[in-house]
């Protein structure tokens, strides 16, 4: 199945949603995808927000416990600071723009998500 066919169904199925929510949807799922080919391993694919928040708590900088879900949750504050200051300023963003930052922000609430599930 194509990308296109995968909203076609999308739509079909979930059809009292807003039509462009699932475009987003598969748009941010090709985001994780894309990105995690630098950070993740196929065995680990949230490799990174782990090893980051045991060195974080390592280091003493997180409270032990649930530290890759307070990476992933540090991570998204990130792209919320940056996007309430781009708005603020009325500006665009010279590397992401708003609507890449809240890509961003939904995948890593996605991520977060499945974090704190899985008790990390």
């Amino acid at each position: 199945m194509n990308k296109e066919e995968l909203i076609k169904e999308m739509k079909r199925l979930y059809f009292n949603g807003d039509s462009q929510f699932y475009e987003i949807i598969v748009e941010l799922a090709e985001l994780h995808h894309k990105k995690n080919s630098d950070y993740a391993s196929k065995e680990e694919p949230l490799r990174n927000f782990i090893t980051v928040g045991q060195a974080l708590e390592r280091y003493n900088i997180l409270t032990i416990g649930y530290s890759a879900t307070k990476t992933a949750l540090t991570y998204a504050y990130k792209q919320w600071d940056a996007v309430l200051k781009l708005l603020g300023r009325k500006e665009k963003g010279n590397v992401e723009g708003i609507s890449q930052r809240l890509n961003d922000i939904a995948v890593y609430c996605i991520i977060t998500r499945i974090l704190y599930e899985r008790g990390l």
